[in-house]
């Protein structure tokens, strides 16, 4: 069974008992995904038995010491996932350190606030993004809210033939500023296209870095999880953080995640059978239907081949 875990060691704002979050918690059970978390400090130990670890907006709380850090750039090394989540103002807003972990992935949060004078939801603060890179995470999107967030510095200057940094999302490219921190006071300034997902492949693992927690909220319908297309950006995130094969050995045994668009009617009708106990889960009924499908296709290959 795939795991994920959450950070629940440094007075984090996304957990999983909060009801703020419930849609994406629900969609992790409903995805058969086993759920913990980490409590009393971060270790490699601890670490080593999920395939996935989130760590959602520490904030007032003991900062990442650095065997924590040192413990998760391993566990990423030798094949984790890390989904790294800050906020508003960065760092410096959330009072966390967040960035001396993922730099070591070349990635670090800017002490900022992203605005946008023309292309938002109800107010600057909640631009939509429209800008993406190709790229698995971005796959299907047109649009996403980036509310109250901030904004990315990617350094590409650690990669080499094991390690792949790309930003993968960006704020507009005429009416985009932002409100930074200077260390004494706050600053605006007009700048453009600056990164707001980044994304890297780091020796056997993968992390994804996003400025953004209201992008996992339940609490509006017109800036977290189910605006725009924001709840399809989180669906490919965790598929592709899970979708890990090294060899040709782990891509036979190894499940491959991604998210499809399934017609109401059978969609109820998968449910209905699962309450039934036809089948185990949702996982395990769309298997046996593509199964059965490919064995077919292969007979009618053959029937036509005879022929």
């Amino acid at each position: 069974m795939t795991t994920i875990g959450f950070d629940h060691s440094h007075n984090n704002k996304l957990t999983v008992e909060n009801n703020a979050f419930t849609d994406f918690i629900q969609y992790l059970f409903d995805s058969d995904f086993k759920v913990g978390k980490i409590e009393a400090g971060i270790t490699y130990e601890k670490l080593k038995k999920y395939d996935l670890f989130i760590i959602g907006v520490p904030t007032l709380g003991p900062d990442l010491d650095p065997d924590e850090i040192r413990d998760l750039v391993k566990y990423v090394k030798e094949g984790g996932s890390i989904l790294v989540i800050n906020d508003g103002g960065g760092d410096y807003e959330n009072k966390n350190n967040l960035s001396e972990l993922t730099q070591n992935f070349g990635m670090k949060f800017n002490s900022d606030r992203l605005f946008d004078n023309k292309c938002f939801i109800k107010k600057n603060s909640h631009p939509i993004i429209q800008d993406f890179k190709k790229h698995f995470i971005t796959r299907d999107i047109s649009k996403i809210i980036h509310s109250n967030g901030c904004t990315l510095t990617i350094d590409k200057s650690i990669e080499n033939e094991k390690i792949d940094v790309n930003n993968i999302a960006f704020s507009s490219e005429n009416t985009s500023w932002h409100r930074y921190y200077t260390g004494d006071d706050w600053q605006d300034k007009s700048e453009q296209y600056l990164p707001i997902i980044g994304a890297t492949h780091f020796d056997l693992g993968k992390v994804i870095v996003i400025g953004n927690l209201s992008i996992f909220s339940s609490l509006s319908k017109s800036y977290g999880i189910r605006s725009a297309e924001n709840f399809k950006l989180v669906t490919n995130m965790i598929s592709w953080l899970l979708n890990k094969a090294n060899s040709d050995e782990e891509r036979t045994l190894k499940p491959v995640f991604t998210t499809i668009a399934i017609d109401q009617d059978l969609f109820y009708w998968i449910k209905e059978m699962l309450n039934k106990g036809k089948w185990k889960n949702m996982d395990e009924l769309i298997n046996f239907a593509l199964k059965v499908t490919k064995i077919r296709m292969k007979e009618a290959e053959k029937n036509d081949q005879d022929q």
